[in-house]
């Protein structure tokens, strides 16, 4: 009875494996911006009630991934391109952080796990692999980010995980024919990783600069 107890324990809430299950499809964009979401199919593929459907839509509400519009339904949605920028500025900054106080705090940046990642995000963009091409270049990020140990700093990467990753996606699978697969972030991060291989941190911070750069240059042309 008692390891049945603990099992049962254990197991996800109805609630929490909703909320699980239609953010993963978000992230993946295999639901795309603007798409309706109806509670009675979601209810049915997943094999629950719209009870704990509605709970995972408002919690999904609040972290920006779904809006109700009063009239209309739920929708997906449309992460903006200043929201993307204002996110990916964070990375930016985070990894700035670090590079700059490296040397005064002796900081032993995991050349291994950076490497590791590099060719992860080699091999994805090799095989027009989109979504692990992203999750490996923020893994790169965080691998960079855990040198100085600043927990919070993690923690907030993996509060904007999703929501880059998704928009990153789903732009890409909505314009597929009128723009070039990913290579910038994979160069940006070759270019971080030798120059820490070489001990050269001001060489690392201009790379980290001159992505961010190309970033905002890039969105720049859309409206944000």
């Amino acid at each position: 009875m008692e390891l049945s107890a603990r099992g049962a324990a254990s197991k996800p809430s109805l609630e929490k494996q909703a909320y699980q299950a239609i953010r993963a499809q978000i992230v993946a964009a295999e639901l795309l911006p603007g798409m309706l979401l109806s509670e009675n199919e979601l209810a049915a593929a997943l094999g629950m009630s719209r009870t704990p459907i509605r709970a995972a839509i408002s919690l999904l509400e609040t972290e920006g991934f779904l809006e109700s519009v009063r009239g209309r339904g739920v929708f997906v949605k449309e992460i903006s391109f200043r929201e993307f920028r204002e996110m990916f500025e964070m990375l930016v900054s985070m990894q700035l952080f670090v590079l700059d106080v490296a040397a005064s705090r002796g900081l032993a940046f995991d050349l291994p796990a950076l490497r590791a990642q590099l060719e992860k995000q080699a091999a994805a963009a090799e095989s027009g692999d989109n979504a692990a091409y992203y999750e490996s270049s923020l893994a790169f990020v965080g691998t960079l980010v855990a040198s100085c140990g600043n927990a919070s700093m993690l923690q907030l990467l993996e509060t904007i995980r999703g929501k880059y990753v998704f928009k990153m996606l789903s732009f890409r699978k909505m314009n597929a024919r009128s723009i070039p697969k990913p290579t910038h972030a994979r160069g940006a991060n070759a270019r971080i990783y030798a120059a820490l291989e070489k001990g050269d941190l001001a060489e690392a911070r201009q790379a980290v600069l001159d992505l961010n750069q190309f970033v905002y240059d890039q969105f720049s042309v859309f409206d944000i």
